[in-house]
């Protein structure tokens, strides 16, 4: 019977750095510029929230790469991830004023639990099987938040913006198959890719009603911090070694929590201003972005049919996007 090992990647001797420190740039300039998204937010206008919703998208899909190239375990990285978006995210909170009090900690315990199943789960999916079939799996999660949302926040779609939202989910499919069916070796893995959609798709709907009451900053520091408290003694108790940690890996786990790290940030503040069916629509960018990353940095090819797939996605989701240009009154504090 095929052992169930996990993939793990070499990293390779000659980083791609040029790549790399431009994405870092852009999460670093995402961080450092917090005071100005609030700034903005007197417009109360969806274009806005979509835009921050896409940039999310964009960093999420470049974030996957970089846990495919380090060389720890899954759970390792979820460790080391969380607790480096612990620091960052609180000295952001430090330097733009916002202290976090017990009641904005209090009540984001849920939404840090289930990001801390999420990041779990996802980061061992990519170590056992590859980051296609992950981003397949999680190009779904619009069709779970389509009809939550309708269930829990009252949020309405026009048919047409259903049809759209579907010929996006269809072009991301099509972009991302290029390798073809899994094998039995990696049905593990697209089973807890399985399991990381439904726990992320859970995040989001109870980040969306968190975010009514609390900042940008208060809550995803305090989600984080509560994710980083629950995983760290499942890792102890799993007998993973979290102090062997090389300094290769905790430049590509780095790289994970600035710049994914920065895609929370933006799609928290974007929940304030985008219905969650549309900005997860949206979300249907980070599997392209995945692909093409991987390109970029692992030299994995991409097909026309992944090519044509990209493009159909793409445009379907800026069709829905510019439909949605309405100003939203509900402020954000």
């Amino acid at each position: 019977m095929e052992e169930l090992e996990p993939n793990i990647h070499q990293v390779p001797r000659e980083a791609p750095l040029t790549v790399a420190l431009g994405i870092v740039t852009a999460g670093t300039a995402m961080s450092e510029n917090g005071r100005s998204f609030e700034h903005f937010v007197s417009t109360r206008t969806q274009p806005l929230g979509m835009g921050a919703a896409g940039l999310a998208a964009v960093m999420w899909g470049i974030g996957g790469v970089f846990a495919v190239l380090t060389t720890v375990s899954g759970l390792e990285v979820t460790v080391y991830r969380l607790w480096m978006g612990v620091i960052l995210l609180g000295a952001l909170s430090f330097g733009s004023g916002k202290r976090i009090n017990w009641p904005a900690f209090k009540v984001s315990w849920l939404g840090g639990l289930l990001l801390a199943a999420d990041m779990a789960l996802y980061f061992n999916s990519v170590k056992y099987t590859n980051i296609v079939d992950v981003s397949v799996i999680g190009s779904f999660q619009p069709a779970l938040i389509l009809i939550s949302a309708r269930r829990f926040f009252n949020e309405r779609l026009k048919p047409t913006d259903v049809v759209w939202i579907v010929v996006a989910m269809v072009g991301v499919v099509i972009a991302v198959l290029g390798p073809g069916v899994a094998t039995k070796r990696q049905f593990f893995g697209d089973a807890l890719a399985v399991g990381s959609l439904v726990f992320w798709s859970a995040f989001w709907l109870v980040s969306k009603r968190t975010r009514q009451s609390l900042d940008t900053v208060r809550y995803t520091f305090s989600a984080t911090l509560w994710a980083a408290v629950f995983i760290t003694p499942v890792a102890a108790l799993s007998g993973t070694l979290i102090g062997h940690m090389t300094w290769p890996n905790l430049y590509w786990i780095a790289l994970i929590a600035i710049v994914p790290g920065g895609g929370d940030l933006a799609m928290n503040w974007a929940h304030r201003f985008v219905d969650a069916s549309i900005s997860s629509a949206i979300t249907c960018l980070s599997p392209v972005v995945a692909g093409v990353t991987a390109l970029v940095v692992l030299g994995q090819p991409l097909t026309l049919v992944e090519g044509l797939g990209g493009v159909v996605g793409l445009t379907a989701i800026a069709i829905l996007a510019s439909r949605h240009r309405q100003p939203l009154e509900t402020p954000l504090e």
